[in-house]
């Protein structure tokens, strides 16, 4: 048993040592075009845990809606998006193919009201990602799932394009 413990702790500690003192960039700042978010324009916050795997989260720019309330008066509403993600990079080289895995929580705010969250849409994607020394561009397929509606498929396929600086 305690040769057991030693053989983890040994492999725990040079996993560490081999990952943990490289040398990559292990943030970034993404901006997306149609991207992860379900909106117009995004804005992400990117966690590089390891040289090929990331954990993200951001916030969507949506659209603004004016409702009329029941005496006639009228208020604006805004729609905004919060997607949180995984990504895996397939390759270590500066061209190389991306996996990307998470949900998009969708909500509204407006004038005296508490923001709301009020969608949860899960999604993958597969694409191509060029990361050199400082600057990230990617095209990503994504493929997401909305539910059975009357309007759209259930499964909505895509294409965004995202770009950023890692520092």
């Amino acid at each position: 048993m305690k040769i057991v413990r030693f053989l983890i702790l040994v492999i725990l500690f040079s996993q560490i040592c081999f990952t943990g003192f490289s040398q990559f960039k292990k943030n970034a700042v993404v901006g997306e075009i149609a991207g992860k978010s379900f909106s117009f324009f995004g804005l992400e916050y990117e966690r590089y845990l390891t040289e090929r795997f990331r954990l993200g989260t951001g916030i969507g720019i949506g659209s603004k809606e004016q409702l009329v309330y029941g005496n006639g008066d009228t208020f604006d509403r805004y729609n905004y998006s919060v997607p949180v993600y995984g990504v895996y990079a397939w390759s270590l080289k500066k061209h190389h193919a991306i996996s990307e895995f998470g949900f998009t929580i969708k909500g509204a705010a407006g004038p005296g009201t508490k923001a709301t969250f009020n969608e949860f849409f899960p999604y993958v994607s597969y694409g191509y990602e060029f990361k050199s020394e400082s600057f990230v561009f990617r095209i990503p397929f994504y493929l997401c799932y909305v539910g059975s509606n009357d309007y759209l498929p259930a499964v909505i396929p895509w294409l965004g394009v995202s770009f950023g600086l890692a520092f």
